[in-house]
């Protein structure tokens, strides 16, 4: 049991404050900048702000008890209207998630879908005497019905009614599996595998190894097949899919696009480090360092930061390794926003649905947040009461009370660019 107070979670705090073999069907993209032009959009012309309003928010940042950075930009135009501490750098938390879809997006596309193969030896029979092999390349959102239904696919619907040889699983695809680098070893952490099964945020099983993981799936294998009425006679083993074994099944994710909604909206962890892990197994070796590499890769080509200017090692935040800036989180926002224009405000949280902002503000905003013990985060496209519109970030590190505290500060800068701006 851990030593410290349990972290709130962002879907608790918005209630309370005011390699992968590329499928056939979906290759992996070429990177592509978008057009230069901004995009047509609903949002206003270029903003002018007063003196007097850039003191205020100023001072209501110098009151802050702790280390804070802030960049404020005409969302049409990219201007820089407000900064604090835009450049340097901070804990981003779940900000990170930002760099996922970006580096995600840019790398695979949309319509990318992650697969999960199930092979088999020898010839489909009722009384099946070969081995079924299951390989995972990483699906993020692979539910535990889903997996059943999986089993069901490969033996009621084809005819099986007991297996004789072993069931194996090739987890291959992932050479670095498990925690993270930086995480604390006393948060509740989404451990990472090649063939993994989503769970929700508040799991129990989101304090388990990855060993533990492969065992989860193996007593779920077990399971679903008495509960299809499987007879199951040999042993759960962990091997490569040899290569005269014929694949007999594939299963698909949702598209990437889906997948990065669900992850951006929920800040679901377990969704952003299986992405960060996958991109490097497909464009790399299956280490972290080779996901570090494609992430410094991917930034400098699509934002043009250099590595010596920030530090990513993780996909979801967890990671206090990681050191980004107000700035960089800016340029990322407007970089999607820019290509994907006001389908890009669909993927992020609003006060509007289930999110981590859900009910916090009651106006016109789009957002991602970021929280851990010590830091706190928001960033995303602002709609005022004027009808102006910003794009904003607003970082918190190093504070000594409960990050609660953060929010309600949080809230009070964008409430009044709401009112005033």
């Amino acid at each position: 049991m851990s030593s410290r107070v349990p972290i709130i979670r962002e879907e608790d705090l918005s209630e309370k404050i005011e390699v992968l073999q590329p499928s056939k069907t979906s290759q992996p993209t070429e990177i592509q900048e978008p057009p230069i032009t901004t995009p047509p959009s609903i949002f206003s012309p270029v903003i002018q702000i007063s003196e007097k309003n850039k003191n205020d928010v100023i001072t209501m940042l110098d009151s802050f008890n702790g280390f804070v950075g802030f960049e404020l930009r005409d969302l049409n135009s990219n201007q820089i209207l407000i900064e604090y501490n835009s450049q340097k750098l901070f804990v981003p938390a779940s900000l990170s998630k930002l760099f996922t879809a970006l580096v995600a997006l840019e790398s695979l596309g949309n319509n990318y879908r992650f697969e999960t193969h199930v092979y088999i030896t020898g010839d489909i029979t009722p009384n099946f005497m070969g081995n079924i092999y299951i390989k995972g390349f990483g699906d993020p959102v692979l539910t535990s019905v889903q997996y059943k239904e999986i089993l069901k696919k490969i033996t009621i619907e084809k005819g099986i009614n007991k297996i004789y040889g072993d069931i194996i699983f090739d987890y291959s695809f992932l050479k670095e599996e498990g925690f993270g680098r930086g995480w604390m070893w006393d948060d509740p952490q989404p451990q990472i595998a090649s063939l993994n099964i989503w769970q929700t945020n508040y799991e129990s099983f989101k304090y388990k190894t990855d060993l533990e993981i492969k065992d989860y799936i193996t007593y779920l294998t077990t399971i679903y097949l008495q509960e299809l009425g499987i007879t199951f006679y040999g042993e759960i083993k962990y091997e490569k899919v040899p290569v005269n074994s014929n694949l007999i099944y594939t299963h698909y994710s949702p598209p990437l696009i889906d997948i990065t909604k669900q992850m951006l909206e929920t800040s679901d962890n377990q969704i952003a480090e299986q992405l960060f892990r996958n991109l490097g197994s497909i464009y790399g070796e299956g280490t972290i360092d080779s996901s570090e590499n494609h992430y410094k890769n991917v930034i400098e080509k699509t934002l043009g930061y250099q590595s010596d200017k920030y530090i990513i090692k993780d996909g979801c935040g967890l990671s206090m390794y990681n050191l980004t800036s107000p700035k960089m989180v800016n340029d990322t926002i407007f970089y999607l926003y820019k290509k994907y224009d006001d389908k890009f405000l669909d993927l992020l949280a609003s006060p509007y649905e289930e999110s981590t902002i859900k009910n916090r503000f009651s106006f016109e905003i789009w957002a991602k947040t970021g929280t851990l013990y010590y830091d706190s985060a928001i960033s995303g496209i602002l709609k005022t009461k004027k009808g102006n519109s910003y794009l904003f970030t607003l970082m918190e590190n190093n504070f000594a009370f409960n990050n609660r505290r953060a929010k309600e500060f949080e809230n009070s800068i964008i409430q009044y660019i709401y009112e005033n701006l």
